[in-house]
């Protein structure tokens, strides 16, 4: 791990917000976040709020930031269930 880079990282995603970006979105989303992750329920709901067609959130019990270390296989169900969900997978 770089610490200029971590840094650098975390400095812009502080500064910068990204709501123009989300809002331009037009396929659907997805959002995902760990029960106990730094995603408040507050910012993935506004998530939601702002694109109510295409959004589904899902909380993933028992786990922090990264979902995908703390429990890949309920990840893996998730993102399944949504594909299937939107016709991507059959």
């Amino acid at each position: 791990m770089d610490r200029d880079t971590m840094v650098s990282a975390v400095t812009e995603l502080a500064t910068h917000s990204y709501w123009p970006e989300w809002d331009r979105i037009r396929c659907p989303a997805l959002v995902i976040r760990g029960a106990n992750g730094t995603m408040s329920e507050s910012e993935a709901t506004q998530m939601k709020d702002r694109r109510p067609t295409t959004t589904t959130v899902h909380v993933i019990p028992d786990a922090l930031h990264d979902v995908h270390l703390d429990q890949p296989a309920e990840l893996h169900a998730t993102v399944s269930a949504f594909l299937t969900g939107i016709g991507q997978v059959t």
